[in-house]
């Protein structure tokens, strides 16, 4: 009997430890506005509300537009071990330190201005006067970009989140909580069978009426590579509202 009561003891007390390294790691995560290691996840839909599970705590957080979110772009994050909410005191000013993009938005909006033609995809920029990207602590402008690496938009668009989506466009949006960008932005990506132009404005750009319509604005000694070289379609794991 005594044997058998050590055993469980034991068997009571691993779990304990394991409990305990695995609570404070995982509040170490979300402190770092990283996701838990070892919770289970449930989802509410209505309610937006996200919970981590582990052996003595849980993780709570308010989705605000996708549940692929990070952490740091979401609300009312706690965590309650056993009974105690304990403070997590998170890094809010979040900075993408490898991959950045700086823009200096237009005073007053001109029509879209032509940017990249690769044969196949022409990319335009609207109320924009300067797009940088900074990439692994190197500046370049997204023309350089473009016709350096043609894939550049998707990683764009990869940081982003899908505002709106039919037949017709994808709109994307960042947000302010991300720190992708300093003054904010958003791309429309056009999907007519005609047409698959892509537009990069400010966070606050509509829709116009002259957006994925075909127009005769390729200059004559506008440099372009191959077709075959087209612009691929965006991973769909994109965050969605």
């Amino acid at each position: 009997m005594k044997k058998l009561l050590r055993i469980v003891y034991r068997i009571f007390l691993i779990v304990i430890i394991i409990g305990l390294i695995t609570g404070v790691i995982d509040y170490l995560q979300l402190k770092n506005n990283d996701f838990p290691l070892f919770a289970l996840r449930s989802y509410e839909a209505k309610s937006k509300k996200e919970t981590f599970r582990g052996l003595f705590y849980k993780a709570t957080r308010t989705v605000t537009i996708s549940q692929n979110e990070a952490i740091y772009s979401s609300k009312d994050i706690k965590f309650i071990f056993f009974v105690f909410n304990i403070p997590l005191n998170r890094n809010s000013s979040i900075t993408n330190q490898t991959f950045y993009l700086e823009t200096t938005e237009e005073k007053s909006c001109q029509p879209a201005k032509l940017l990249f033609f690769n044969g196949d995809t022409k990319v335009y920029t609207y109320c924009l006067d300067t797009i940088n990207i900074l990439d692994n602590n190197q500046k370049f402008t997204l023309e350089e970009y473009l016709n350096k690496d043609i894939s550049i938009i998707n990683k764009i668009i990869n940081n982003l989140f899908i505002s709106k989506n039919d037949n017709y466009l994808t709109q994307y949006i960042d947000k302010e909580e991300k720190h992708f960008t300093n003054k904010g932005l958003s791309i429309i990506q056009c999907h007519k069978a005609d047409n698959n132009d892509i537009y990069l404005g400010p966070r606050a750009m509509e829709f116009q009426d002259d957006f994925c319509t075909n127009k005769d604005d390729i200059p004559k000694d506008k440099n372009t590579v191959s077709s075959e070289e087209s612009i691929p379609s965006a991973e769909e794991n994109i965050p969605t509202e």
